[in-house]
């Protein structure tokens, strides 16, 4: 019975915290970070976790003390550079793969690849988002 608890609460504060993420979608910039944190704040204080609790609430006050729209677009910019970097290296991986023969190294590349370009979109739109 106890068990049966603790998964249905777990579960319950996933689902929260997956649909919490919405809630701050239609913000940009520092308001959309400060929200976030937010709201996985509200979820460890759900769970009574403390220690992750205490740790958001530094986060958030740091952010509201250093966060600028400025900030966050530099970040962007740094990130999206390294993802497009990574892309890069593992696109040099698979040639030296392909010169090699080694066909699973080209499919573990190319995996990668694929990731890393997802995330560079998403970057990118974070990006495009920001600087309306």
């Amino acid at each position: 019975m106890i068990t049966r608890l603790a998964v249905g609460s777990l579960f319950l504060l996933l689902t929260l915290q997956v649909s919490a993420s919405p809630a701050c979608s239609h913000l940009k910039g520092c308001e959309r970070k400060f929200c976030e944190i937010e709201q996985e704040l509200g979820v460890a204080k759900a769970a009574g976790n403390n220690n992750k609790a205490k740790g958001l609430t530094r986060s958030l006050e740091n952010a509201k003390a250093s966060c600028t729209d400025k900030k966050i677009r530099e970040n962007l910019l740094m990130d999206i550079e390294e993802t497009r970097s990574d892309i890069a290296d593992y696109e040099s991986d698979i040639r030296e793969a392909e010169e090699d023969g080694k066909l699973e190294k080209i499919t573990k590349y190319k995996r990668k690849i694929a990731g890393k370009e997802t995330e560079l979109k998403l970057l990118e739109d974070e990006l495009t988002e920001l600087d309306k």
